[in-house]
């Protein structure tokens, strides 16, 4: 029995410790709780303390700028004022400047008008000795230009005089160069016919010299106005007398204008020139011609060609 009851007891004991153990940790955890909100409360206590100083101080701020702003509203106010009285004085003072200036332009105008006047009267008087000198300087210089134009009319004869004296001149010179080819030409066939032919290397020294002339020629007729006098019977003869010397065997090869090429056999000086594109080479003068005798070149042109740059 007595076991029973120490059993029960301590039971008891044990369902009495673990309710008091339960309840202990309740506590705690409401105690805890506790000091969490205390915390919060205090946090937000605190929050609330430094708005109000913030507050506080934003409205000492607000005061004191309020105060500045006054005082800045006063000055204005009073600089408004003196501006209203210094604008009272400025006005009064434009209204006789305005009177001022409208009778010193009455007089000005007055002044203008009489002086008017007398200038109109002098620039007429002007005027009529410039009409007069004028007339009197252009009787003079259309006398000047008659005389000028007789003195251009005169050069132009004298130039055409004497371009039409050298086309005669060069004809009657071709035909000379005619009649001494047409001679040997002669000789030679009659010493053919007597069997008295040389046979030696033919000399080139008279057909060169031809060859020469005839290009000299050809440039002064190439220079010489399509409408001189003269022209067409100086084409005639150098074609007749290039047409001997090409019965004869020989050639005159004028390279004026073509392109030039590194495989021409001649003689050749390089001049830059502004007109031609880049690595254009064009012979642009014939100093003296290139001859051939019967296919074969017997001299070498001197050319000059032009190196577009």
């Amino acid at each position: 029995m007595y076991n029973k009851l120490g059993i029960g007891l301590i039971l008891t004991f044990a369902i009495g410790g673990a309710l008091a153990e339960e309840s202990c940790d309740q506590l705690k955890s409401q105690i805890q709780r506790l000091e969490k909100r205390i915390d919060i409360l205090e946090r937000t206590a605190k929050q609330s303390q430094d708005a109000v100083l913030d507050l506080k101080k934003q409205n000492g701020d607000l005061a004191a700028s309020g105060k500045t702003q006054q005082q800045k509203l006063t000055e204005i106010s009073s600089k408004i004022a003196a501006l209203e009285g210094k604008q009272t004085v400025l006005g009064g003072s434009l209204d006789q400047l305005t009177r001022d200036t409208e009778l010193k332009t009455q007089t000005i105008d007055e002044a203008i008008t009489t002086r008017s006047k007398w200038y109109g009267a002098a620039i007429a008087v002007v005027l009529l000795l410039l009409g007069g000198c004028y007339w009197y300087l252009r009787r003079r210089s259309d006398a000047s230009e008659q005389s000028l134009s007789a003195q251009v009319k005169s050069a132009i004869d004298t130039v055409r005089s004497t371009e039409e004296k050298i086309a005669k001149a060069d004809t009657a010179l071709a035909d000379s160069l005619f009649e001494i080819l047409n001679k040997l030409k002669v000789q030679e066939m009659s010493a053919v016919a007597n069997g008295q032919a040389n046979h030696a290397e033919p000399d080139h020294h008279l057909p060169l010299k031809l060859a020469d002339e005839i290009h000299r020629m050809r440039k002064r007729l190439a220079s010489l106005p399509e409408d001189t006098k003269g022209l067409t019977p100086l084409q005639k003869s150098l074609e007749r007398l290039e047409s001997e010397l090409g019965e004869q065997g020989y050639e005159i090869v004028d390279h004026t204008g073509m392109a030039y090429t590194e495989n021409l056999s001649v003689k050749a000086r390089f001049v830059p020139s502004d007109e031609l594109g880049t690595d254009q080479k064009i012979i642009s003068k014939v100093v003296v011609p290139q001859v051939n005798y019967q296919g074969v070149m017997i001299r070498m042109a001197d050319i000059e060609v032009s190196i577009g740059s």
